[in-house]
């Protein structure tokens, strides 16, 4: 009966949330993550959880401007917005901020929404709100801040209660960039920000509002130092026990200042936020040096330590990290560049003392403890995970133990750069939003995790970042273009390439109308910079660390033409025709151009490095007749190279699937399988636990050489997508339709993989048995798919035990290549493949 409720033009879709026996946010998340993209008339959630809903808002045009009533307050001394204090050099002091208010009667509802600049953690009557860490997050700040808001109905109570804050510098103000990592930042030592609106409903009727202003007191707090790169000092000597309690004495603290506000662009929580995901314990601990004790956790991952300790009071406790370590059985630090990654704790002597840094995380497999009473055991120091948690996707297992550990690795890199934005690394002075790593693991990253509102939120990033003409930076949040310079190549194709393969991926056209106008100023800045030839070739990073450099110029147009492609693709799907007739003239004209510069007589592009014949295969470049024959360079000079690819970030994310594609699937699975070098397998063999920067990280310099990176990764995709099969049609997109496509190859015995897709569970599982093959398929409800069977004969394969041509739910469309194809509404099938 819906349809009678639609009308031409504008719609909406609007929802009511209650929940009885949780938060109503949760159930809104699954909402939004089923449906795809974000619900812009309800984000704001002043009005979500209460009884009288706001009027209009089931409409287009509702709006919940003007419903905040808090002040920004911050520090006493504060400078105006967009100014440093003069006193200041580096990052500021943190601070705790207080107020204490009356309730008349027992709290029936209370909501807080909060926010701030760079971290808050949210305090009330002595209890932590909430279990999320940094927020609000990291946005492009200039332009947009999210707020939280929480449930704190049980933390209340009749009579005096206290709120509290404490503030950290994080990515707002610890300063972001190498050399040195403070004077670089556009914000270094920018004055921390809070605000807090507090809404609570009691028994008796009444109704109050608890708001920063100028009634708030500040006090230094006992974090004496708190940066991303370099760690947090903490000296509990300096703690004042109560002062997140009522009848706190404050009378030494000082009147916070309201300033101007900085928060004019909030916005809603839009992607998940970051959490404490799991805690790791070493597993072995040594004493290199006297009282220098070692802890190895065993893996390299992202966090912070929990110290539990007993000493004296102004016992040192220094805890530094690495990620390898020296022959002497100390840190190798070299790589951290000038991040000092220490955490200090000075204990006050009171009992036994648990403490974590609130406000710095790190990459790290070793810690270095100095200054313990005694030896160290077990549970001393535990090493707290923490990243951006969206739930975990796709699983992916095989009879290949080296495929399965490459995998963990993957996921591993994947949630140590996940932190608000994608990051390059989780442990040098950098740890920036790259956004050519992201755009090129980011189907692997998709299969692994429920991605879909983590960049739907970057998204909103990017598009904020761009210039005025069109430049997009190559880093996003953007912190200065002394970074990167605008319109760099494959870096700055992600405004088109990540919202492509959302809607691909999850279905979501929304993403694509966001992202349209973006997409296209960017496409048009390029047209604006074309050569004589008619193709963007300026200058970009290229196929980055590859073990064969390719020149970038040529990249640099290939990737123009794909966001040209691409935006017509957008086009069409938006119906808008006049768009997408001008960029699929454009796209088409630079392929021309390309093919005609750049590929030569005997079928080889550029330089004939891998990654220049695969890129133009990949974005479907080369004239369908000279396809197979560049495939077949690319799999020559694999062979070449002894069964190696020589690619780097680019072409590292499309050769499996490419010569897969083109007949050469057991060279394509013969990349995975090994341990020599260079490998994802070579990292395992010389102790890896997550993905290295450069394929020869053990002998290259620290300079830039990360041991955790996401983007070689990549290569996981076809895990999915060739060993299992399973792959989203662009089509019916979000997997309406699948094509299931599983390659049989090399000495693989069984593969199995599934996938949570927004209709049900997608699987796949393949299983050689003596002559036969047997493949069983799952196809959520609603969708249907196109199964491509490793026969030709249709007489040789059964379903279920039937024949094929007599099995319910199956349609036998015919032989393709060495397939055969049938058509399968939803449901599992079990097929038989005689050998």
């Amino acid at each position: 009966g819906a349809a009678a409720n639609l009308r031409p033009g504008r719609n909406v879709i609007a929802v009511r949330v209650t929940n009885s026996t949780g938060p109503a946010g949760l159930t809104l998340g699954i909402f939004q993550s089923y449906f795809g993209g974000e619900f812009e008339t309800i984000t704001p959630t002043e009005w979500l959880c209460s009884d009288k809903l706001a009027k209009g808002w089931n409409t287009p045009k509702f709006s919940a401007k003007g419903w905040v009533k808090a002040k920004v307050v911050g520090q006493p001394g504060d400078a105006p917005w967009g100014e440093v204090a003069q006193e200041v050099d580096g990052p500021r002091r943190s601070q705790m901020l207080r107020k204490e208010f009356e309730l008349p009667a027992e709290v029936v509802r209370a909501r807080a929404y909060v926010s701030g600049l760079g971290y808050y953690e949210l305090r009330l009557n002595g209890f932590r709100v909430g279990d999320d860490v940094f927020t609000p997050g990291w946005t492009q700040y200039e332009k947009r801040i999210q707020y939280q808001v929480y449930d704190v109905t049980d933390l209340l109570k009749i009579g005096r209660n206290a709120v509290g804050a404490i503030l950290g510098n994080g990515w707002w103000s610890s300063g972001l960039g190498w050399a040195g990592g403070m004077e670089r930042h556009a914000k270094p030592g920018e004055n921390l920000r809070f605000l807090l609106q507090l809404e609570v409903e009691c028994t008796d009727g009444s109704k109050h509002v608890i708001v920063t202003d100028s009634s708030w007191a500040a006090h230094l707090s006992p974090i004496v130092e708190d940066t991303l790169y370099h760690g947090e000092t903490h000296d509990a000597r300096l703690e004042q026990p109560g002062w997140d309690k009522p009848r706190f004495d404050a009378k030494d603290w000082q009147p916070v200042k309201i300033v101007k506000d900085p928060l004019r662009k909030l916005c809603a929580q839009r992607g998940p936020t970051l959490r404490v995901t799991e805690e790791l314990y070493p597993v072995k601990i040594t004493e290199p040096k006297p009282g220098v004790y070692v802890l190895d956790f065993g893996q390299n991952h992202p966090g912070r330590p929990k110290l539990t300790v007993k000493a004296p009071r102004g016992t040192t406790i220094r805890m530094v990290h690495a990620e390898y370590l020296k022959p002497d059985g100390t840190l190798e630090r070299a790589n951290y560049r000038s991040a000092r990654v220490t955490d200090t704790y000075i204990c006050k002597g009171s009992g036994v003392e648990v403490w974590e840094p609130r406000f710095t995380y790190r990459g790290f497999r070793y810690m270095q403890v100095t200054g313990l009473p005694s030896k160290p055991d077990r549970t001393t120091i535990v090493s707290r995970v923490l990243h951006s948690a969206p739930p975990m996707a796709g699983t992916f297992e095989c009879s290949n133990p080296l495929l399965n550990r490459i995998l963990k690795n993957v996921r591993w890199g994947q949630r140590s750069n996940m932190h608000s934005v994608p990051t390059d690394c989780p442990q040098r002075d950098e740890r920036l939003g790259w956004m050519g790593d992201a755009q090129a693991f980011a189907p692997t990253s998709i299969w692994n995790m429920d991605m879909a509102l983590f960049f739907t939120k970057w998204m909103r990033d990017i598009l904020e970042a761009q210039q005025p003409d069109g430049a997009v930076p190559g880093v996003c949040p953007n912190v200065g273009d002394w970074v990167i310079g605008p319109g760099r190549s494959a870096w700055a194709d992600a405004i088109t390439i990540i919202p492509w393969y959302v809607y691909v991926y999850y279905g979501d056209r929304q993403i694509l109308e966001q992202a349209f106008p973006g997409v296209r100023k960017w496409v048009e800045y390029m047209q604006t910079k074309l050569s004589k030839d008619g193709l963007y070739e300026e200058p970009t990073w290229g196929d980055w660390v590859p073990v064969e450099p390719t020149p970038d110029r040529p990249i640099a147009a290939m990737f123009g033409y794909h966001s040209t492609n691409l935006l017509a693709h957008m086009a069409q799907i938006l119906g808008k025709k006049k768009d997408a007739d001008r960029y699929r003239k454009l796209a088409e004209a630079q392929r021309r151009a390309f093919n005609k510069k750049y590929l030569k007589p005997d079928n080889n592009y550029v330089t004939a490095t891998q990654t220049s014949n695969i890129l133009p295969l990949a974005f479907g470049m080369v004239e369908p007749d000279r396809q197979q024959a560049v495939a077949d360079n690319i799999a020559k000079d694999v062979k070449k190279h002894g069964g190696h690819h020589t690619t780097g970030f680019l072409g590292t994310a499309f050769i499996l699937p490419v010569l897969a594609q083109h007949g050469h699937a057991d060279l394509a699975y013969g990349i995975v399988n090994t341990d020599e070098y260079p490998s994802l397998g070579y990292m395992i063999k010389k102790g890896a636990t997550t993905i290295w920067e450069r394929w020869n990280t053990d002998q290259m310099g620290p300079g830039m050489n990360s041991r955790n990176h996401f983007a070689f990764g990549s290569m996981a995709q076809w895990f999915y997508e060739g060993l299992a099969g399973l792959n989203p049609d662009p089509e019916q997109p979000g997997f309406k339709h699948v094509i299931v496509r599983p390659y049989i190859v090399g000495d693989l015995k069984w593969v199995r993989a599934d996938y949570p897709t927004l209709y049900g569970r997608l699987a796949s599982e393949w299983k050689r048995e003596k002559g036969s093959l047997r493949l069983r398929v799952t196809i959520p409800p609603n969708t249907t798919a196109t199964v491509c069977l490793p026969a030709r004969d249709v007489a040789r394969v059964t379903e279920s035990g039937q024949p094929l041509t007599q099995a319910p739910g199956v349609t036998v469309k015919g032989p393709e290549g060495d397939r055969l194809l049938v058509r399968v509404a939803a449901g599992t099938y079990e097929f038989v493949i005689q050998q």
